[in-house]
């Protein structure tokens, strides 16, 4: 269902910050538009956790990966990954920021509150979740190697913040736009939010080194057709909870593989 392995396929790997079944769902119609368009077919994968889609991409079992930009110069840093374009949302655009949530009858009001606290992140490679929080403690002032207590990596977003809600841990960080999403699935009315972290680039589409140049090319192309608030991005892309498609270069995550660096992420 969520891949495979024909060599006449090109797959297209999602980092899994949310559940395969909800991730398959929303991006079956961009890969029934890219198989449309590439004249090939486009299977969707969907490893079981960041380090396996990370695996993927360096064993070539992922030919075009969609992750956070944190996992792309990561891999980058060894691969000669082609950034192909950026995602674009409603609200953020193709920037997106992290925030450090907290329930509301913690007591807990700013991010100086947290020292001394159990803290829950999503994951070591997650921007939102884990990078743009840490960097967010340290201007503040809070050495998170030292002044909170780090829970296990609670893996998705939507269990960070059901860890704060049940009070398994006294906050939690998380990309704002899921958190806005979970209505359906959590209480948010128990929670709120102590700390936005700075925007950065949002998540790029890139083709890993298998793909021969024309293809690169053709399924960048067709990705650009995508354009923000286009009718036919909407059609496609609304399950995804995204409008369309920005071309990107690999200069653009500059600034970001600073940041990393100073957490010890890159």
């Amino acid at each position: 269902m969520f891949g495979g392995n024909a060599l006449a396929e090109i797959r297209l790997g999602i980092l899994p910050r949310l559940g395969a079944v909800e991730l398959y769902l929303m991006f079956k119609p961009l890969a029934e538009y890219l198989t449309t368009e590439m004249g090939e077919k486009v299977s969707i994968v969907i490893p079981r956790d960041f380090d396996a889609f990370k695996e993927g991409v360096r064993s070539g079992n992922i030919d075009i990966g969609f992750a956070n930009p944190l996992i792309y110069v990561q891999l980058r840093k060894k691969m000669a990954l082609s950034p192909l374009v950026v995602a674009s949302e409603q609200k953020g655009g193709t920037k997106f920021r992290g925030v450090i949530i907290v329930r509301n009858d913690s007591g807990i009001n700013n991010i100086r509150d947290l020292r001394g606290k159990k803290c829950i992140f999503v994951d070591r490679d997650s921007a939102a979740g884990y990078l743009f929080p840490m960097m967010l403690l340290n201007k503040s002032g809070i050495d998170f190697r030292k002044d909170i207590t780090i829970l296990p990596f609670a893996k998705r977003h939507d269990n960070v913040a059901l860890a704060v809600i049940n009070r398994a841990a006294d906050a939690g960080g998380m990309r704002e736009d899921d958190l806005k999403e979970m209505k359906s699935k959590v209480d948010l009315s128990k929670i709120k939010i102590v700390g936005y972290t700075d925007f950065f680039p949002n998540w790029p589409f890139f083709a890993s080194p298998r793909l021969a140049g024309e293809m690169v090319h053709k399924i960048k192309e067709a990705l650009i057709k995508l354009k923000p608030h286009d009718s036919l991005a909407a059609k496609i892309l609304a399950p995804a909870r995204l409008v369309g498609f920005e071309p990107i270069s690999d200069m653009d995550f500059e600034e970001l593989r600073q940041a990393a660096q100073l957490v010890g992420a890159f």
